[in-house]
């Protein structure tokens, strides 16, 4: 790529450009997550979830995924309750909602069609013969 750092390592490169494709993913693996799992969780709890998924591949910060469950949260993908007693060490924990399950289908389906355009475009399936 021209516009990465010259001094920048090949790996550190390599790490750059998959942080910029995850990043575009970071909505449909969340929700994936909360369908697969079936039980709410909190902020940290999701990160470590996500980055066990991967294998390791992928690290999510808290400065990426905190705003992003808010912002699912005021788009009703995600409703959120406090837990733990008033006057205690309480967090917030997610759940998914009925509209974020909705959703999870429409960009199941987009990252489907995406991944076979991707394919087809980089020669590595066939189009389909008519």
């Amino acid at each position: 790529m021209m516009d990465e750092n010259p001094r920048m390592s090949a790996q550190e490169a390599a790490q750059r450009r998959m942080d910029q494709m995850r990043k575009g993913t970071t909505t449909l693996a969340i929700l994936k997550l909360f369908v697969d799992t079936d039980a709410p969780m909190h902020g940290y709890q999701i990160i470590q979830a996500l980055e066990a998924r991967s294998q390791g591949m992928f690290q999510f910060k808290e400065g990426l995924i905190y705003p992003r469950l808010h912002g699912m949260e005021k788009k009703g993908l995600l409703q959120s309750c406090w837990e733990g007693e008033p006057g205690t060490r309480r967090r917030k924990v997610y759940q998914i909602t009925e509209r974020g399950r909705r959703q999870l289908q429409l960009e199941l389906q987009q990252w489907e069609t995406f991944w076979q355009g991707m394919n087809l475009l980089l020669g590595m399936e066939q189009t389909p013969s008519s």
